[in-house]
């Protein structure tokens, strides 16, 4: 056998069993921050669902992959507005600069939902020795991300979020 190739093989299997709870940890606030979001959804649009109020909300599920969580279900919503569909498609947690995005699809335009400290206006990036690493606080919101290049964050809320909706459509 060839030692090096045996210690570096241990080296990989000991670093994914230290890192696997930790990751399913974030797989499983991301899901909650789905959820969370999705409930926003729900509430904003909560006068149209009801008794044939002209908005249909449907969620199902759709597998994404991502390279440290592997192939997993997320939920998928789809808005239907009279002929008009919009969908909010979950991109994933593992991205640079933010702890989760949703791109909101409709025949108009995308708007993108991201998970980002609450104090944050736009991208914040800083630099970590190797051996630090980033705690994300639990307390990252949801907000709306202007397209880039020059990207700010917006609070979403109810109202922003039936604005961004009729933008997808309208345009």
């Amino acid at each position: 056998m060839n030692t090096k190739f045996d210690l570096f093989v241990k080296e990989h299997v000991n670093a994914l069993a230290e890192n696997g709870a930790d990751l399913q940890e974030e797989k499983k606030i991301w899901l909650s921050k789905l959820d969370e979001l999705y409930a926003l959804v729900k509430t904003s649009l909560s006068g149209h669902l009801e008794n044939g109020g002209g908005i249909k909300f449907d969620l199902s599920e759709v597998d994404i992959y991502e390279d440290q969580l592997g192939t997993y279900a997320v939920p998928f919503a789809t808005i239907t507005i009279g002929r008009q569909v919009v969908k909010l498609i979950p991109k994933g947690t593992f991205l640079i600069g933010v702890a989760g995005r949703v791109d909101m699809t409709g025949p108009r335009g995308v708007v993108r939902f991201v998970i980002v400290p609450r104090d944050s206006t736009e991208p914040r990036f800083r630099m970590l020795d190797s051996a630090a690493s980033l705690e994300l606080p639990r307390d990252w919101i949801w907000k709306i991300s202007s397209p880039p290049p020059r990207i700010t964050y917006m609070d979403l809320t109810e109202d922003a979020f039936r604005d961004a909706l009729m933008g997808v459509v309208n345009g």
